[in-house]
C-alpha cells in the first residue's frame, strides 16, 4: 500500500499537457502506464489496436480482462511518463477492467484475440487439467473447446487453432474447432512454450530461441536468442523483441548482440507487439503494472 501511495504522489506532481490525447501520440522512449495492479502474465492486442487483453488475479482467481482505449482517458506529462487517468483518480478497477474469461474454479491464462477481435482464446486450468476456452466479447460467455493437455495455443483463423500439446512439445498442430480433427504442420528440435503471429509468419518461442514459420513458403528458420518468454516478435531482419533470461523485456539486435531494454529492472513479463507493429505492451516489474512503449523505427532497418 505504501508503494502505491508513493507512486500516486509522484504522478500527481507531474505537469500535464492534455487529458484526452490517444495513446498513439506517445513518442519513442515514453512510457504509458495502463495498470498498477501486479498484472504479470499473458497479454494480447486486438487487430484494431483498440483493446488489450490481460491476466489479473485482483478478484481472487486468475481471470482475463481487457481495457478499451476508446474509454480510457490518458494523462500526458512533459517528462514522457504518462498514465491512464483512473489510476490517479483511485477509481474502482471494475469501472475500467472488462471481464471476459472468469470463473472461481478455473484459472485463465494466455489470452489471444481472434482476427476480428470478437472472440478471445485462453487456456483454463482446473485441478490438474487444462483446456482451450473461447470467449465471445459481445456476450462475455466462455465455452470450452474440448482441446486439452495444452502447452501453447493461438488462432490460425476463426475455425482452426494452432496448438502444442504437453505430451508432444516439439510438434505444432492445426486443430479444427468444429470437428477437433488435428494435423501436424511442423516438427521442431526444441520444446515450444509459446505461439506468436505476425503478418508474414508464425513465431514459436522456446527456451533459448525462436522458430520462424513462413506463411507463404511453409519453411522454418531457427534463431538462437537468449530468451525465455512465451511471446516473440521480429522487427526487420535482425531484431526481435522478447523476454531475456534475466526477465527483462527488450529488443535483441542479432547484428551486433546489443540489447535495448524497455524498462528499468529485471522483473518484466513477455512483451507483445501491436498488430501495426508500432507499439509493445508488457508487464513491468519496476512499475508493477502494464506499460506501453513505442518501438523505434531504427529497429526495422533491413
Amino acid at each position: 500500500m505504501k508503494k502505491t501511495l508513493i507512486f500516486i504522489a509522484f504522478i500527481s506532481g507531474l505537469s500535464f499537457l492534455s487529458d484526452r490525447l490517444p495513446y498513439k501520440e506517445i513518442q519513442y522512449g515514453d512510457s504509458l502506464i495502463l495498470t498498477y495492479d501486479d498484472n504479470n502474465g499473458g497479454l494480447d492486442w486486438d487487430n484494431s489496436g483498440r483493446r488489450i487483453a490481460f491476466e489479473s488475479s485482483f478478484e481472487e482467481s486468475k481471470n482475463i480482462y481487457f481495457i478499451d482505449f476508446y474509454d480510457l482517458p490518458i494523462t500526458f506529462s512533459r517528462n514522457g511518463f504518462h498514465y491512464a487517468r483512473y489510476i490517479n483518480e483511485l477509481k474502482d478497477r471494475n469501472s475500467v477492467y472488462n471481464p471476459l474469461a472468469f470463473a472461481r474454479d478455473t484459472a485463465f491464462t494466455s489470452p489471444k484475440w481472434s482476427s476480428k477481435g470478437k472472440l478471445l482464446l485462453s487456456v483454463g486450468q482446473y485441478g490438474l487439467k487444462n483446456e482451450v476456452f473461447i470467449s465471445k466479447r459481445s456476450t462475455r460467455k466462455t465455452l470450452g473447446t474440448k482441446i486439452k493437455n495444452v502447452a501453447a495455443a493461438n488462432w490460425k483463423n476463426d475455425s482452426i487453432l494452432l496448438i502444442v500439446k504437453k505430451d508432444q512439445p516439439k510438434q505444432l498442430l492445426e486443430i479444427s474447432r468444429k470437428t477437433l480433427k488435428s494435423k501436424v504442420i511442423l516438427n521442431t528440435e526444441h520444446n515450444i512454450i509459446g505461439i506468436s503471429k505476425q503478418k508474414n509468419a508464425i513465431y514459436l518461442s522456446s527456451i533459448g530461441g525462436v522458430c520462424e514459420l513462413s506463411y507463404s513458403t511453409q519453411k522454418s528458420i531457427w534463431f538462437e536468442l537468449p530468451i525465455k518468454g512465451q511471446t516473440t516478435a521480429k522487427l526487420g531482419k535482425l531484431n526481435f523483441i522478447g523476454l531475456d533470461k534475466n526477465n527483462s523485456a527488450e529488443v535483441l539486435d542479432l547484428n551486433n548482440g546489443a540489447k535495448y531494454p524497455f524498462s528499468v529492472g529485471e522483473k518484466d513479463g513477455s512483451p507483445v507487439i501491436s498488430k501495426d507493429e508500432k507499439f509493445v505492451a508488457f508487464f513491468s516489474g519496476y512499475i508493477n503494472g502494464i506499460v506501453i512503449k513505442r518501438v523505434d523505427k531504427k529497429f526495422y532497418l533491413e
